[in-house]
């Protein structure tokens, strides 16, 4: 893969056309590690009511998507948002903001039976 030395990973990655997924299942509120900041964000909780932050810098762009069975989420950003209830099966696609409610939130499956 010498034609790819001047890309680092990401770049590589972009250029091949593959983004980086990560799952998360945790209990209680979490805010996202560096390493778990990628172009798709799937979240399970396992205990309802409880707060996503995921720290994404300005201009960064994900799929968030509530992979759970039964429990919703409040999704921010940046700890001083309002959020965003996502319920168990949604998916929105997140235009970031590092100022408090700035984040654009794009519900992408509105869809119910």
């Amino acid at each position: 893969m010498n034609e790819y030395t001047g890309f680092g990973k990401v770049k590589a990655k972009a250029f091949l056309g593959l983004l980086e997924g990560v799952a998360i299942t945790k209990s209680a509120n979490y805010t996202l590690a560096d390493s778990e900041k990628a172009a798709y964000i799937g979240i399970t909780l396992s205990a309802a009511s409880k707060t996503v932050t995921l720290g994404l810098p300005d201009g960064a762009v994900a799929l968030v998507v509530n992979e759970g069975g039964t429990n919703a989420f409040t999704l921010k950003n940046v700890s001083g948002d309002s959020g965003t209830s996502i319920a168990a099966g949604k998916a929105y696609l997140v235009r970031a903001s590092s100022t408090a409610n700035g984040s654009v939130l794009t519900l992408l499956n509105n869809y119910t039976a």
